[in-house]
């Protein structure tokens, strides 16, 4: 008995079917968690008031109560308590292989422990009280969960808190703005439960000393809720065995079916049966690859090139699609965890990974890798060459030694970070933490005492220098990238790129060509919001740009306007105060001295 055969485009529209599903299941996963989220931090916050006595709990409660207590609350909180799981649970079915992340195994291993306690309180407090008309206000449920069931519903809290809060963090985590409130997102993840634990068990107490009646409940009543426990958990986990099931057989009809034949650029050639991703893929053969969001077709890291093999792939879906054209990726790119190759495939990893890493270790961007506004400072000792030449190696490290440790205080002490050091000069980088005009103020603040410092240095070893030293500072605000490299030999390393980084390199090369100290872009000053003195006008031509950039020329060490020469003690805009006869900086780039 002959199987009769699918064809290519039969197999690319069920590929594309299940594209579909992916994408709304996902949706759906997402806002039904959302909706428990935001249900569990309204409880909890309801339970870290009582802190300040029962009474205030139930004060919360009552506004509480109005939301979900009604009609499109109780439907929305019931359908997600539903929805979520069973997705959940059908996101794992679809996977090909249990190899993963241990956050996701920990978020999934929670997910099947948490209706395990969650239905004993959900009977116990919801439904006994619709049913029986058991009290379920805060002073009778404390009653009846201290002592015995406090430490399950404890546990309880904190497993459904942290389940959360995965979730949200890796949803989160690849958005650009998401770093500069990440910070208090991890204040308020440690804070809530805390709180709500401390408030649990302060109005606890004080509910066992009210003079209250003992809650009494009748034989048919604890039958009931006995049956109820029973019958939700042994629905959940009967499901639960059913996908697992599902799995097993899958796995087993799979191993017995055709094969097809990957080849992965340079990492070899595999045989599989059709239906994994290409990430999933890439976990089972152990090949190093990059996932920041997971396979949730939330972030790009996972990108492929199809060298053959892209006609049998169905279209991308929704998510995909709307990915792909937002990083204006080239023909033949896709997403690894959005594509199931049923036919023969070769593919490349775009995405550089380190080819040494771990067997199935997936290769996760930095959190703080990403676009970033920072205030790039790069400085270089002019005629360092000609200085060199003249000196003994051992003074020269000397001086050199010296030198870097007076320019790592400078930075340090204005909140700046020396991301590089290249033989007589270094790049710093201000703004890490703290607003743009902070992070300008600073880097011009630093290039003052960087300058000053120098001088410094030129007073202690005048008499051993054949030449005075002499420094050159440019200094740009705007878009950056920022991110770590890391290899065996050299280890991990911060560093900052991009156009901005380019264009602070420019700025320094110019102070030669007009005899200043410090050259500030516009934009820099602008940012600052304040004024300063002493300054030249000038136009620098910069690579890649065919109008010449603003700046501003120091000879010296840059000063803010004193307070006495700003209008009526207000803060002036931010300015610049020329010295008589504009500077051009137009001339054909000179070599550099050094």
């Amino acid at each position: 008995m002959s199987a009769t055969p699918v064809s290519g485009s039969g197999r690319a529209g069920m590929g594309a079917g299940m594209e579909q599903v992916s994408s709304w299941s996902r949706d759906i996963r997402l806002v039904s968690g959302v909706i428990l989220l935001v249900f569990a931090t309204t409880h909890f916050l309801n339970h870290a008031l009582g802190i300040f006595g029962v009474a205030v709990m139930e004060e919360a409660q009552a506004w509480r109560y109005g939301v979900w207590h009604s009609w499109p609350g109780t439907i929305a909180l019931y359908a997600a308590m539903i929805v979520h799981p069973l997705f959940a649970l059908l996101r794992v079915a679809q996977r090909r292989t249990f190899r993963m992340p241990a956050r996701e195994m920990i978020q999934i291993a929670l997910g099947l422990t948490i209706p395990f306690l969650l239905v004993d309180h959900v009977i116990a407090t919801r439904v006994m009280g619709s049913y029986f008309q058991m009290d379920e206000s805060y002073h009778s449920v404390l009653r009846r969960l201290w002592p015995r069931y406090a430490p399950a519903q404890s546990l309880l809290l904190l497993l459904v808190w942290v389940h959360g809060m995965i979730g949200i963090h890796f949803l989160l985590r690849g958005r650009e703005s998401y770093r500069h409130w990440r910070d208090v997102f991890m204040l308020g993840a440690v804070l809530v439960p805390l709180l709500a634990l401390i408030g649990f068990s302060v109005a606890a107490r004080e509910a066992q000393l009210m003079a209250l009646p003992d809650e009494a409940m009748t034989q048919a009543q604890i039958a009931m809720a006995d049956f109820n426990v029973t019958w939700a958990k042994s629905t959940f986990y009967g499901l639960v065995g059913c996908f697992v099931l599902f799995v097993v057989v899958r796995e087993v009809r799979v191993r017995t079916t055709r094969q097809i034949t990957l080849r992965f650029v340079g990492h070899g050639t595999r045989r599989t049966a059709p239906g994994p991703t290409v990430l999933e893929m890439f976990r089972r053969f152990g090949i190093p690859h990059a996932a920041l969001c997971g396979g949730r077709a939330r972030c790009a890291t996972c990108r492929v090139l199809v060298i053959d093999g892209a006609d049998t792939l169905p279209p991308p879906g929704a998510n995909e699609a709307r990915l792909l054209r937002r990083i204006s990726a080239p023909e033949r790119v896709r997403l690894a965890c959005q594509i199931r190759p049923r036919d023969d495939l070769q593919v490349q990893i775009l995405l550089a990974s380190r080819l040494n890493a771990a067997p199935g270790r997936t290769l996760e961007p930095d959190a703080m890798m990403g676009k970033r506004g920072l205030t790039v400072l790069v400085a270089d000792l002019r005629a360092f060459s000609a200085l060199s030449e003249r000196q003994l190696p051992q003074e020269l490290i000397g001086l050199l030694n010296r030198f870097y440790d007076e320019m790592g205080q400078a930075i340090a002490a204005h909140d700046g970070r020396i991301d590089a050091f290249y033989g007589d000069g270094f790049m710093a980088v201000f703004g890490l933490e703290g607003t743009p005009a902070r992070a300008a103020q600073a880097a011009i603040t630093a290039a003052a005492d960087i300058v000053r410092a120098v001088e410094a240095l030129n007073r202690e070893f005048g008499a051993a220098l054949p030449l005075p030293l002499r420094i050159g500072i440019g200094i740009h605000t705007g878009e950056t990238i920022t991110g770590a490299v890391e290899n065996d030999n050299l280890g991990r390393r911060d560093i900052t790129v991009g156009e901005t980084v380019m264009i602070a390199a420019q700025l320094e090369a110019a102070t030669r060509r007009v005899l200043a100290d410090v050259v500030v872009s516009e934009e820099t000053i602008r940012v600052s919001g304040r004024s300063y003195a002493g300054t030249s006008s000038l136009k620098v031509p910069v690579k890649g740009r065919e109008k010449p950039l603003h700046a501003f020329g120091f000879v010296s060490a840059p000063e803010e306007r004193s307070k006495r020469d700003r209008r009526d003690g207000e803060i002036a805009p931010a300015s610049v105060e020329p010295e008589p006869g504009p500077v051009a900086a137009q001339a054909p780039e000179a070599k550099d001295a050094s």
